[in-house]
């Protein structure tokens, strides 16, 4: 194990427990020499690897794309069990013999019973969409290549994975991670003895199916928008920010799952119950939120309740002197390395992942002074030093962070339109009707 790696796996449920509200396991692999291929979905191109593989007990090396290996990155790349795969598209003609001094490579490293993170789509959307992007072959050359050259001695195993976030980009969000049950090699030995090709496809093809159960998938990516707004409205599924907090995170899985397929399988363009509730839907959701209004206030006023729950104002009173506590520890590195971040990367989909790593990275270093204080001002104990050092910056900015929050949304709520409410409260009963009468 490598020292890069080694830091990752130590640090980063911590650093999960900070950037995520709920995480959630299914079938979690306790395996430690697995020698298997964890083929997952790219929803979010940095994060996606550090969280799958930390799931994993076993030792893991990550298929990444080869512009990451700059010369300078070598030593940072090696050391954190990062291997490079090329793409015709981006690195030139020369891709095909530059991969296959990789997939020698690669071919060690399940001999040696380790295992492999691959992302199957191959490529990341600019936009969260929740849906399985076709699959490349490259998983399936991997391991039928390294059964044909072991003389189909060994045991290699394709896992699907699907990681299903509520929203990548946002802070204090959820994920669920689901695991697939195992795909033996070893069963297409004789169709890849008869032809090679046929068995890659076939691979191919069953890995798709299996991998689709373990995530959300809409066919349709122009429906995308369609389908979040009815998360947003029923407040089941796995929406960011419009869900029941007594329902558990795989609950709210299963039900955007189902949803998705109730939309894959009887969504008709042609016909107008479909295509007006499409176009009422996005209506009901922009009006809100142009007006800085959110759908959770529109559904609390329906349901009799006031539209700030009186908690908040609760939260704001206890929670400032802990709010201000946190934006002294990481006031400097949240807002510093955002914008450093931002500014470096075009592509939002980077942003989440390499925000988390910085920003938990200047943190530990900015308030490693606060250690010496504790002991001199505080009390005399380093234990007690270095316990306030690991818990109390990230606990208290979550708090830092959710006050903020609420101050925002008090005082969006105070300047809201009451006539505006009003129609958005009857709007909201009546979609809420024609979404259930059609299975959501």
């Amino acid at each position: 194990m490598r020292p890069i790696y080694f830091i990752l796996r130590i640090s980063l449920p911590y650093i999960y427990s900070v950037f995520f509200r709920r995480r959630k396991v299914l079938n979690y692999q306790w395996k430690f020499y697995r020698q298997a291929i964890f083929v997952s979905n790219h929803p979010s191109a940095f994060l996606d690897p550090l969280l799958v593989a930390n799931e994993q007990i076993s030792v893991i090396h990550f298929m990444t794309r080869s512009d990451v290996f700059k010369a300078w990155l070598q030593p940072i790349t090696w050391a954190a069990h990062m291997v490079p795969i090329y793409r015709t598209e981006q690195d030139g003609s020369d891709s095909r013999e530059k991969n296959k001094e990789v997939f020698r490579g690669v071919q060690k490293i399940l001999k040696k019973k380790r295992s492999l993170i691959m992302f199957g789509e191959g490529y990341t959307d600019d936009v969260f969409i929740r849906r399985l992007k076709p699959l490349k072959k490259g998983p399936a050359r991997i391991g039928f290549g390294t059964m044909d050259a072991s003389d189909w001695e060994l045991n290699i195993k394709i896992i699907p994975v699907g990681v299903n976030y509520t929203n990548p980009g946002v802070f204090r969000s959820d994920v669920l991670t689901s695991y697939g049950k195992e795909i033996y090699l070893k069963d297409y030995k004789e169709l890849y003895s008869e032809n090679p090709n046929k068995a890659v496809t076939q691979l191919i093809r069953d890995l798709d199916v299996a991998m689709k159960e373990n995530l959300t998938h809409i066919e349709d990516k122009s429906l995308a928008d369609f389908f979040e707004h009815i998360l947003i409205l029923n407040r089941k599924g796995m929406n960011w920010v419009n869900y029941e907090k007594n329902d558990s995170l795989e609950k709210r899985f299963r039900y955007t799952q189902n949803a998705a397929k109730n939309i894959n399988e009887n969504y008709n363009e042609e016909s107008s119950n479909w295509t007006e509730l499409k176009d009422r839907l996005k209506d009901y959701v922009n009006r809100a939120s142009s007006k800085g209004l959110e759908p959770v206030n529109i559904h609390r006023i329906k349901n009799g309740k006031s539209g700030i729950s009186p908690l908040r104002y609760l939260f704001l009173l206890l929670g400032l002197p802990f709010a201000v506590v946190g934006a002294i520890h990481c006031f400097i590195p949240f807002f510093g390395v955002k914008k450093m971040v931002e500014k470096m990367f075009r592509r939002k989909v980077f942003w989440s992942g390499v925000k988390i790593i910085l920003a938990a990275f200047f943190s530990a270093l900015i308030n490693l002074p606060v250690i010496w204080l504790f002991y001199e001002y505080v009390y005399e104990s380093y234990w007690l030093a270095l316990l306030y050092y690991f818990v109390v910056p990230g606990l208290t900015f979550v708090i830092a962070y959710n006050w903020g929050k609420n101050v925002n949304k008090i005082l969006k709520w105070s300047k809201a339109d009451k006539t505006l409410i009003k129609d958005l409260v009857e709007e909201n009963k009546s979609l809420s009707k024609e979404l259930n009468e059609l299975g959501f």
